[in-house]
């Protein structure tokens, strides 16, 4: 067996723990950091790798297995309404009564009444049909220096990461921080697919060189290590960057033969929205991998 088929392999191993213990824990609360655990990767990666090999965001699979369990309950048990909800980590009756209505397209009362007597089928886990990419990007492997940066923390719509890189530029020039070297920097710790946008969380960054005296109560100090580095540089507008991070994800890390390291994706942007068409923007996107 190849590398690059071991490497897939092995991460179709640990997403397969990942769905035995989903399952088996539906009454608990499914957090990424401990799916992440159980799958020995980053929970800064977890989440785009799994909704690229399932086809959905783990939260959809969460919903999806506690909906199963509880049809399972309902045919083959007499709990109640009541112990179900709880079985299947619903607060209330009500909120359980209205998921599994929409799931199901019925109530859970007249599911019973349906479905007894008849075999319950368990959806499938996996998508009919692999994730197909239209689109090959071109990777490069780097050693990279560690980089001192200093930044604004960004909460909300990525699509609007740009108001603040507008207002860190301007806070930054005023000081004498930016120069024709200054290199411009996105770190974004969420899937946009699956954390609501409400709670995307992200840094707006400029590199700093060393030594360089800042103010800690304006900016905040933030380190990308050194280490190996797999890239990728897009062409085009920032709204179309979801699809290159998709096949990164999704095709070509789980066929590399690498390992992501514990630190998030993040993207240097390398020329200039105030002089170039949406059509010709470059970005960078950036993996630290294990050696």
């Amino acid at each position: 067996m190849t590398t690059r088929a071991t490497t897939l392999n092995h991460y179709q191993q640990r997403l397969l723990r990942v769905i035995d213990y989903m399952y088996d824990h539906v009454e608990q609360d499914l957090d990424v950091n401990t799916l992440a655990d159980v799958a020995c990767m980053s929970c800064y990666h977890f989440h785009r790798i799994f909704r690229e090999f399932m086809g959905e965001p783990v939260n959809a699979t969460v919903r999806r297995m506690r909906m199963l369990k509880a049809a399972s309950y309902l045919v083959r048990s007499t709990l109640t309404q009541q112990q179900i909800a709880k079985r299947v980590n619903y607060g209330s009756v009500e909120a359980f009564n209205r998921a599994f209505s929409r799931h199901y397209g019925m109530t859970p009362n007249q599911f019973r009444q349906q479905q007894q007597g008849y075999p319950l089928h368990s959806a499938a886990f996996y998508p009919a049909q692999p994730q197909e990419y239209k689109i090959m990007y071109q990777v490069e492997q780097t050693q990279q220096n560690a980089l001192t940066l200093i930044g604004l923390a960004h909460q909300g719509d990525y699509m609007q990461i740009g108001k603040t890189f507008e207002k860190l530029g301007m806070m930054a020039g005023s000081k004498g921080l930016i120069n024709e070297q200054t290199r411009y920097f996105g770190i974004y710790y969420d899937d946009p697919q699956t954390v609501d946008q409400d709670n995307l969380r992200a840094m707006a960054c400029i590199t700093l060189a060393s030594g360089t005296e800042f103010d800690k109560e304006t900016f905040e100090a933030v380190t990308i290590p050194a280490g190996k580095l797999v890239s990728l540089t897009f062409k085009g507008d920032y709204s179309e960057l979801e699809q290159p991070y998709n096949w990164l994800f999704g095709q070509w890390l789980p066929q590399s033969g690498l390992e992501l390291m514990d630190f998030p994706p993040f993207e240097e942007y390398l020329n200039d929205t105030r002089d170039t068409a949406p059509q010709d923007l470059l970005t960078r996107i950036n993996c630290l991998v294990q050696v």
